[in-house]
């Protein structure tokens, strides 16, 4: 994972944008979190493109913008599954006056159960990390042996089974 170092502008125009609708259109709204603001908290290098992290005070999204390679021309709203190393994910497409096409794929929506901003930007970066990681394989679980019988335990013959394999 790359972390873009010129993306100061660009962040810049994003959060400005969803901070003026957080104060106009989305204010008091009660599907809001009044104990988060907007902060697009980690944009990095991904496929061509740009993927972070959105945190406003209704929800909390991935946000993928284009880069140098070809953006897929759909309409606002068209949904389109992409492919991470942790899995396929649903994206909606999108166009902002402020910043051109983008997609998001939202994680929180309301995000409500976050005490505080500092919460919800690590849960946001959590989610990246995780989005971008091929996920732990689960351990195969040996067969238990069959359970010993309740009745045998209990009148002193432990185990059913003979020592030559066969039951008793």
């Amino acid at each position: 994972m790359i972390e873009l170092a010129g993306a100061a502008e660009l962040v810049g125009r994003i959060e400005a944008h969803y901070q003026a609708v957080a104060l106009g259109p989305m204010a008091d709204m009660p599907l809001c979190n009044p104990r988060l603001s907007v902060r697009l908290v980690q944009m990095v290098a991904w496929e061509g493109g740009y993927l972070g992290v959105l945190v406003m005070p209704w929800a909390i999204n991935l946000l993928r913008l284009p880069g140098a390679s070809a953006w897929p021309q759909a309409a606002p709203l068209a949904k389109q599954v992409l492919r991470f190393p942790s899995g396929d994910y649903v994206f909606v497409h999108g166009n902002d006056v402020g910043f051109g096409p983008y997609q998001v794929c939202s994680l929180f929506s309301p995000a409500l159960e976050f005490d505080s901003m500092e919460a919800a930007c690590a849960t946001a970066v959590a989610a990246l990390l995780a989005l971008l990681r091929v996920p732990m394989a689960v351990p195969e679980v040996p067969q238990a042996a069959e359970p010993v019988s309740r009745r045998r335990w209990l009148f002193g013959r432990g185990d059913a089974r003979r020592t030559d394999g066969h039951l008793r």
